[in-house]
């Protein structure tokens, strides 16, 4: 009872410790998250209808130009073709009131911002005009020109208009995975280094273990980043269902729960291994050279979760995803994806719990060699060394 009472003080301590940053980082992302929610939901809300403004210097050439365009474009695209002199529709085209002004059959200036779309749709719109001109000259009838005009027709096979969603759900499933392992494993980590520098340690040491020291920081920080995610999250869940520009995919709820399970593991994973790496620097000023390469392990799984899920290519983020450094970071988004067997599941969560538990007893044993040498940076193997012969004496 003793020992669990220690334990909670010792969490509490770390709780308490940090409540003002984790309640102004709380509500930072939370503003971000909801703000961007708002701004991406009002984008674009009160612009109108699409159009198409379009100059003609010689109309008798053009005429039938804008019933070309009007059957190019969706219903609720206005178009508009009105007869300008050159210099008038230059001004016109310069100042942004005008997309286009034909000169003639062949030749077209463009407003600069003109989208693509609409310099595609004007081109073809011409080229039939052009078409039909011809034609008309060389004496062809209206059978063999609906045959030199014969659309192109294509359609996409197996598309469901969930799926962009699902992607962009798995991506952020991602991102938000990297950012919450490693800002609380590097919180922890600078925790560690700030207590071993000012000697705090050795005070703490002297009413509870170092094991049961660094399992109060695991349980507090990883408490702490899991309320976090929760608040933000949810915040972000809240906010996109009551915008009814925003649709939320189905899957969101099943993500953030499976982003939840591996965030545990994940933290439990990561977090041991950076409070060890803390434990190795003598101060803030060399923690960076300790720390910093840890990062390139789960940036490697953000870099390739991102580009995987984004482009759809899937055979390497499926590997690395059944390997314990990167699974926190890639497995909820390939869940959230619909892409992961049930053996999949299976085979990863026993690699991670079973590697999470290696992890944790040599990280363990290296925080002790390393926290109980103040004022000294000591390497892991002399870490590991040290805490091995304190636990063993």
């Amino acid at each position: 009872m003793i020992g669990l009472e220690l334990l909670r003080l010792a969490a509490w301590r770390e709780v308490y410790s940090r409540r003002k940053a984790f309640l102004i980082t709380t509500a930072i992302a939370v503003v971000l998250v909801v703000g961007g929610l708002v701004a991406a939901s009002t984008t674009g809300a009160d612009d109108g209808p699409p159009t198409i403004a379009v100059g003609v210097v010689d109309r008798s050439a053009l005429e039938d130009l804008e019933r070309e365009i009007s059957e190019r474009v969706e219903s609720e695209v206005v178009v508009s073709v009105g007869r300008f002199e050159r210099p008038e529709g230059m001004e016109l085209l310069r100042s942004g009131s005008l997309h286009a002004l034909i000169v003639d059959a062949h030749r077209v200036y463009w407003e600069p911002s003109t989208s693509r779309w609409i310099v595609d749709t004007v081109v073809s719109a011409m080229s039939s005009v052009n078409l039909t001109n011809a034609a008309t000259e060389l004496g062809l009838g209206e059978a063999d020109l609906a045959a030199l005009q014969a659309p192109i027709t294509g359609e996409t096979i197996d598309y469901d208009p969930e799926d962009e969603g699902v992607m962009l759900i798995s991506v952020i499933t991602v991102i938000v995975m990297f950012i919450a392992i490693l800002a609380y494993g590097q919180w922890i980590a600078y925790g560690v280094v700030e207590e071993k520098a000012n000697r705090v340690a050795e005070l703490i040491l002297g009413a509870i273990s170092p094991g049961q020291l660094l399992t109060a920081k695991m349980i507090a920080l990883g408490g702490l980043g899991l309320a976090q995610l929760t608040v933000v999250a949810g915040a972000g869940l809240g906010t996109a269902s009551l915008l009814e520009r925003i649709e939320v995919p189905d899957v969101a709820a099943s993500a953030w729960g499976w982003s939840v399970f591996w965030f545990i593991l994940g933290f439990a994973f990561y977090g041991s291994v950076y409070a060890a790496a803390g434990s190795l620097a003598a101060d803030s000023q060399e923690a960076g050279s300790v720390i910093t390469p840890l990062n390139l392990l789960p940036g490697l799984g953000y870099v390739v979760g991102v580009i995987a899920f984004s482009s759809g290519a899937e055979a390497v983020s499926r590997v690395m995803s059944l390997i314990p450094f990167w699974t926190p970071m890639l497995m909820p988004g390939r869940i959230a994806a619909g892409s992961v067997e049930a053996w999949e599941l299976i085979l990863a969560t026993a690699l991670m719990v079973a590697a999470t538990v290696l992890v944790v007893r040599v990280a363990a044993r290296i925080y002790l060699g390393g926290i109980t040498q103040a004022t000294r940076r000591v390497g892991w193997r002399q870490a590991l060394r040290g805490g091995s012969d304190l636990v063993s004496s």
